[in-house]
């Protein structure tokens, strides 16, 4: 959790402030995952801190969320254009295309289990976006 803690420090996700008043604060909490080989052996073992996004307030933390969608006909229509010019397609998946971007919202988050720094009336004001706030993605 040291490295999560430092990791997020350099990349200068959140700083640290006394907790504001009158100011929704979305908790928080560690999620743990592990990573298996073909072998049924442990490969990696996986923690990052997340927020619970389901806690934010409407025109309070965020105004808008979206979704890229394609319509069936666009798809279909793009793979014809492409198959009678004889090009290659190839998909990208951007599954965290706004993590870590900057917020445009002062989101503040309870500090997660083990951070000791500041105090018990301290918390994180997010200056970037972070898992499972609405403004990141909801892995």
């Amino acid at each position: 959790m040291v490295k999560e803690f430092e990791m997020l420090k350099e990349r200068g996700i959140f700083e640290l402030i006394q907790h504001p008043e009158n100011k929704n604060v979305v908790g928080s909490k560690w999620v743990y995952a592990i990573k298996w080989d073909n072998s049924g052996n442990i490969e990696k073992r996986k923690v990052r801190t997340v927020a619970k996004g389901f806690t934010q307030v409407i025109e309070k933390d965020y105004k808008e969320t979206y979704a890229s969608v394609a319509r069936l006909k666009s798809v279909c229509l793009l793979c014809a254009i492409a198959a009678s010019r004889r090009l290659c397609l190839w998909q990208v998946d951007f599954v965290f295309a706004f993590l870590n971007s900057d917020s445009t919202f002062k989101v503040f988050m309870e500090k997660p289990k083990g951070f000791e720094e500041g105090g018990a009336d301290y918390v994180w004001k997010l200056q970037k976006t972070l898992y499972r706030t609405i403004q990141g993605t909801h892995d």
